[in-house]
């Protein structure tokens, strides 16, 4: 009551502006951090699960491939299947560029997925070296044996793995786009709050 009508008006007018600024800053970071879980969302969490998935699908292809190289006796006809190893096996080397380059910063996720290059290299050398020879060479029984034995120990443990690290990049988008609603949420109720309290000026 003491004050003049000057000292009120700057009074008032200053905490309008401190509220403006207020709204403007929390509005920039809350912004910023979505855009950034955005990010994180599409570029790493959307991209593994993908390269996963086709990881996973070219990997079924190749033991496809390999079966019916040892069903079928035309080494024409096996041929065709052994190119078709041949092109998913880059592909797969790819993507594992792809993920291993994508995920060097995350310990955990790279450390997995060095175990499956790893796993799926020894696998490659194994089918290269000595079970693919042997079809051609008609020796169906000691390949059958190769494929399931050491090759099927092999084969599950990279399924296991990129189906784990898969469900993974699924659940930290899923948690991603949670964060991305609280703020938003936050953000809304903070203009919401400020808003009303302007008002009442």
């Amino acid at each position: 009551l003491d004050l003049t009508t000057r000292n009120k008006l700057f009074i008032g007018f200053g905490l309008m502006i401190a509220f403006l600024a207020t709204v403007i800053v929390t509005a920039y970071l809350g912004i910023s951090a979505i855009q950034a879980s955005q990010e994180s969302l599409y570029q790493e969490d959307f991209a593994n699960a993908l390269d996963l998935m086709a990881l996973r699908a070219e990997q079924n292809g190749v033991r496809v491939a390999l079966l019916n190289m040892m069903l079928l006796a035309r080494q024409s006809d096996r041929e065709i299947w052994h190119q078709d190893i041949k092109r998913r096996s880059k592909q797969i080397a790819a993507v594992m560029s792809q993920l291993l380059e994508r995920n060097r910063n995350d310990p955990r996720v790279f450390a997995r997925l060095e175990e499956l290059k790893t796993i799926r290299e020894a696998f490659a050398q194994t089918r290269d070296d000595q079970l693919i020879p042997l079809i051609y060479a008609n020796n169906t029984d000691d390949a059958k044996a190769l494929a399931v034995g050491i090759q099927e120990k092999r084969y599950g443990k990279m399924r296991a793995i990129s189906q784990d690290l898969g469900d993974a990049a699924v659940e930290h988008a899923r948690a991603a786009v949670a964060e991305s609603e609280r703020r938003a949420a936050q953000t809304v109720r903070l203009f919401v709050i400020v808003g009303v309290v302007t008002m009442g000026l």
